[in-house]
């Protein structure tokens, strides 16, 4: 994010307009590129922030620079890559399912039998809709020859030989080649897969792939687990939590609600007592998860191209909110990782620019002015950046390193990024995990390490689907 206990922080943050019908609209600037640099480099953001601001950077974005340059000087004393236990790939099935329930044996080139039934004839094609695992070639039973099918609806177990029935990714016209499989449906809300918290337990966890809640102790607001027994953060200490444990859902003070066709997710003050609530003292809780499905790497190192599609908006968005979708592996040294969007918000400022970025890969867009790259790329001013409407993201990783991210159909970074520790052509191969983060403030950057009256709490994001297509 970039990542965060091992952060290799991007700053920056948005333009500012009208809260209000009344209130004063102020072009605000929005800066700071993620320098690998020296202080140099962060000095021209600073210069960058002046002419911005017309010859005089206002006082908080001088901060934002400042803790910049801190920050810079913090990395250079090197980053320990993160340990995680190597993830053990699931065994990839066979075949697809057949189609009626008590179907027939398939003839030689004809089609799969049933979801239960019939053999598949030597050549035959995997049926559609059925729900057993998919034979070699047809029937749940298995015939021999045929290709497999889809296996139904559902969320899906991430396997390739077995995928659900979905929609197509919305890019993939533009992207154009061979169709895609989809691996994972998760799609929230009591009309989708993702029905209630008992079957989000069941696809995702309260924490990221190191065991932390907050990002080490870099996040304002902790993940608050539904349960004990979803509680499964092993490294919980310097939060100020009592006895270091993770804090547990009071259901009168939802972080997750499910809707009909969505899940809402808060960021609210952990003790209803509170009358003030600060990042530096991690007294807030919030709805983030991570997928507990992994894919076992990527690139050229996993063989399959990608693509990563999820629809959010932050409906009430408050000053340091922390949002990101992004993915990251079991181990961590300046990457790999991609920020498909990650977008934070210093005080005062309403969510309405982002930045996509690959952390140890390479980036063709430069996102050092958030509005201006957005601009580059052609998206409107105005309602089409408005975070608190709905967007979807989608990142498209090809099995030749490549990768493409897009919002709403615009392409808003490409580039290049070895899945490995480090992100190097010879680094140790990383999986590949999927992380939503819906959060509030940073300890490290002062424009977002704020205080604000308990009273302005609960903040909202609101997530419809996310899905996960191989081929």
């Amino acid at each position: 994010m970039m990542r965060k206990t091992k952060l290799g922080l991007l700053i920056g943050s948005a333009m500012l307009f009208a809260c209000d019908a009344g209130s004063i609209s102020e072009p605000g600037p929005a800066t700071l590129e993620e320098y690998e640099g020296d202080d140099a480099e962060a000095e021209s953001s600073s210069s960058e922030l002046r002419l911005r601001a017309g010859g005089a950077a206002p006082a908080s974005w001088e901060r934002v620079a400042k803790s910049y340059r801190e920050y810079l000087r913090k990395r250079r004393g090197g980053n320990k890559a993160g340990q995680g236990a190597a993830a053990s790939g699931g065994k990839g099935g066979t075949g697809g399912t057949g189609g009626v329930a008590t179907g027939g044996k398939g003839g030689t080139g004809g089609t799969g039998g049933a979801a239960r039934g019939g053999k598949g004839g030597t050549g035959g094609t995997g049926g559609t809709g059925g729900i057993g695992p998919g034979g070699t070639g047809g029937a749940a039973s298995g015939g021999t020859g045929g290709s497999g099918g889809t296996v139904g609806s559902g969320v899906g177990t991430g396997d390739i030989t077995r995928p659900v029935s979905g929609p197509a990714p919305l890019e993939a016209a533009r992207i154009g080649g061979a169709p895609w499989k989809l691996v994972k449906n998760w799609d929230f809300g009591a009309n989708g897969t993702v029905r209630n918290i008992g079957e989000l337990s069941a696809e995702f966890e309260y924490r990221d792939q190191f065991g932390t809640i907050a990002n080490g102790t870099h996040y304002g607001a902790v993940i608050v687990a539904p349960s004990s027994a979803t509680s499964t953060a092993t490294n919980t200490a310097g939060l100020n939590l009592p006895n270091d444990r993770q804090p547990i859902e009071d259901p009168a003070r939802p972080y997750r609600e499910f809707g009909t066709s969505t899940l809402k997710t808060y960021v609210r003050p952990l003790d209803p007592n509170q009358t003030t609530v600060s990042v530096s003292a991690h007294n807030a809780g919030c709805g983030s998860f991570m997928a507990k499905w992994s894919l076992p790497s990527g690139g050229d190192r996993l063989g399959h191209d990608i693509v990563w599609e999820t629809r959010v908006r932050i409906p009430t968005p408050l000053p340091a909110y922390w949002f990101a979708l992004w993915t990251s592996g079991n181990q961590w040294n300046g990457g790999a990782e991609m920020d498909l969007v990650e977008a934070f918000g210093a005080p005062h400022i309403f969510a309405n620019a982002f930045h996509s970025d690959s952390v140890g890969g390479t980036n063709n867009i430069n996102y050092s002015s958030w509005p201006d790259a957005l601009s580059r790329v052609g998206v409107p001013e105005g309602a089409a950046r408005d975070l608190r409407q709905w967007h979807v993201w989608t990142w498209l990783y090809r099995e030749d390193n490549s990768y493409e991210a897009y919002y709403d159909g615009y392409r808003v970074q490409y580039g290049t990024i070895e899945w490995t520790n480090g992100g190097t052509e010879n680094g140790t191969p990383i999986d590949m995990r999927f992380l939503f983060d819906f959060g509030w403030g940073h300890t490290s950057i002062a424009d977002v390490n704020i205080t604000l009256p308990a009273s302005q709490f609960p903040m909202q994001y609101e997530i419809d689907y996310s899905r996960v297509y191989l081929r």
